[in-house]
C-alpha cells in the first residue's frame, strides 16, 4: 500500500515531494504554504482566508480567474483551503497539462496581483462566507467554545477570523503578509500521479520555481510540543446565544497531530462519539433520549490542541444531566477500555478508507502535503497506519486517562436567549414515547 516518495529541496528553499502513480493519466499538483490563522494577530484576523481567494485573482502572466478557467477547460479542477497552520492550493489535470499548472502556481507565488479593487471584491465574498458559517448553530458553538477553551493560545481564533478585522484589513496588510509568508522557503510543492520521469518533472519545477528569489527572513518553525493548552475560564461556563436548542461542549487538552498518542486518541474518539453506532449516540440519543444529536472530534494540528465532545438537546433537559451522561461514557473508557469487536471495526474502517485513498492521486497528494507541512515529515502518513496495526487496545485506557482528565476539562453550555415552547413539547414527547418509536 505504500508508494515511493522522492523529496527535493531547491536552492531557494522550496521543498518538493514527488510520488508517481500510473493508474490513471492524471497529475495532482498542490502547493502548501506553512501559514494560516496561527500566524495572524489582532487587526488581521482572517487574512489567510483572504489570500485563499485573492490567489485566484490574477498575477503577472495570468489574468483574473484564468487559473481556474483554463484548468476547467481541459477537464481538470482546482480549489484551495485555509486552516490554522497551512493554506493549500489544489489542482488536478490530465498529465499533459502538468507544466501549465506549475507555471500558474509559480507565477502567483512570485507576482500575485494585489490591488485595492480586488481586495474590496473579495472582502464582500469573505464576509458573506463568514455570515453563512455563523448561521450554522453547531459551527458557531465550536467557535464560541474554542475562544474560551484556548484563551491566549494561537488556536483560539479560527481561520474564519473576525468580522471586524475582515472589514478593516488593508491592501498594505495584504502586501506585508504576502511578502512574509508566500515565499519558496515557506512552501511545499507536492506532485503525484502519472507524471512520467521524475527527472523531467523536476526540470520543469526548476524552470518554473527555481528562479524565484526567497526574500523573507528565515522562518523558525515552532516545536510541536510548544504552547501546551491551559484551558481558560471556570470549569463550567454558560452563555446565552441566538440558537433554537441548547448545546453543551466539553473539551480536554490534546497533543499535536504528530504525537505518538494521536492515533490512539483518534481510535477512542471514533468509538465514543462518531456516527450512529458510537457509544454516545446509542446511549444518550437513542436509549436515554437526553439529546437529539451527539458527536466529538479531536482538534489535532501542528501544536497541542483539543479533544472535544458535544450534544444538542431540547430545553426541558438540564444541561448538567447531559454532561453527566457524556462523562459516564468517558468513564467507561477510562475504566474498561474498548472491546475487541470495536477495535476490529475501527481498524477495518481506517484500512478501507486508506485503500480508497490510494486510488486517487489527489488524495495521496493531500495526505503527503498534510504530513509534511503540518506534522513535519511526509512519512507520518505511513507511520500512522503502522501504529494502528501495532496498537494494543488494552493500552487505550492509559491514553484516555492521560488526556480525558476530569481536572483539566472545560464545559460550555450555550443556552437560547428565547426558548420556543414547542421545543419543550417535542422534548417531552421524545422522552415519554421514545421507547415506542
Amino acid at each position: 500500500m505504500n508508494l515511493p516518495v522522492d523529496k527535493h529541496v531547491l536552492s531557494n528553499g522550496l521543498t518538493v515531494l514527488l510520488c508517481e502513480k500510473k493508474s490513471a493519466p492524471v497529475v495532482a499538483v498542490q502547493v502548501w504554504y506553512r501559514t494560516g490563522s496561527v500566524n495572524e494577530h489582532d487587526g488581521i484576523r482572517g487574512i489567510s482566508h483572504f489570500f485563499e481567494h485573492m490567489m485566484f485573482r490574477g498575477s503577472a502572466k495570468v489574468a483574473p480567474e484564468e487559473h481556474a478557467r483554463r484548468i476547467n477547460a481541459v477537464g481538470g479542477h482546482c480549489n484551495a483551503f485555509t486552516a490554522e497552520d497551512v493554506t493549500a492550493y489544489i489542482n488536478s489535470v490530465p498529465k499533459a497539462y502538468t507544466d501549465m499548472v506549475l507555471g500558474f502556481e509559480a507565477d502567483r507565488m512570485r507576482s500575485l496581483l494585489l490591488t485595492a479593487e480586488i481586495l474590496e471584491t473579495e472582502r464582500k465574498v469573505v464576509i458573506e462566507e463568514f455570515h453563512t458559517y455563523m448561521n450554522n448553530p453547531v459551527a458557531k458553538a465550536f467557535l464560541e467554545f474554542r475562544k474560551d477553551f484556548y484563551g491566549a493560545h494561537p488556536y483560539a481564533v479560527s481561520p474564519l477570523g473576525t468580522e471586524h478585522d475582515i472589514a478593516s484589513i488593508t491592501i498594505d496588510d495584504c502586501r506585508s503578509y504576502y511578502e512574509r509568508w508566500y515565499q519558496p522557503s515557506n512552501a511545499l510543492l507536492v506532485i503525484t500521479g502519472d507524471f512520467g520521469s521524475g527527472a523531467a518533472v523536476m526540470n520543469s519545477v526548476e524552470t518554473c520555481f527555481g528562479n524565484i528569489q526567497d526574500t523573507a527572513a528565515r522562518i523558525v518553525e515552532p516545536d510541536p510540543g510548544d504552547g501546551a493548552v491551559t484551558p481558560n475560564g471556570p470549569p463550567f461556563m454558560t452563555r446565552a446565544v441566538e440558537f433554537d436548542v441548547p448545546i453543551l461542549l466539553t473539551g480536554y487538552p490534546a497533543p499535536p497531530s504528530s504525537h505518538p498518542d494521536a492515533v490512539a486518541l483518534e481510535i477512542l474518539m471514533q468509538i465514543v462519539s462518531q456516527g450512529e453506532t458510537s457509544r454516545m449516540h446509542r446511549e444518550i440519543v437513542r436509549k436515554k433520549s437526553l439529546a437529539v444529536m451527539t458527536g466529538g472530534m479531536n482538534h489535532l494540528l501542528r501544536r497541542p490542541g483539543m479533544s472535544m465532545f458535544f450534544a444538542a438537546f431540547t430545553p426541558d433537559i438540564p444541561a448538567r444531566r447531559v454532561e453527566t451522561a457524556i462523562n459516564a461514557q468517558i468513564r467507561l473508557i477510562l475504566d474498561a477500555g474498548i472491546t475487541a469487536a470495536e477495535m476490529e471495526k475501527v481498524k477495518n474502517t481506517i484500512l478501507a478508507n486508506r485503500l480508497y485513498e490510494m486510488y486517487s492521486a489527489e488524495h495521496i497528494c493531500q495526505r503527503l502535503g498534510y504530513a509534511q507541512a503540518v506534522e513535519g515529515d511526509y512519512n507520518q502518513w505511513t507511520r500512522r497506519l503502522a501504529a494502528l496495526e501495532r496498537i494494543d487496545r488494552n493500552l487505550l485506557s492509559d491514553v484516555a486517562r492521560r488526556y480525558w482528565d476530569e481536572s483539566r476539562k472545560r464545559v460550555l453550555c450555550l443556552r437560547p436567549r428565547r426558548v420556543k415552547p414547542l421545543l419543550f413539547a417535542v422534548g417531552l414527547a421524545r422522552r415519554v414515547f421514545g421507547r415506542f418509536m
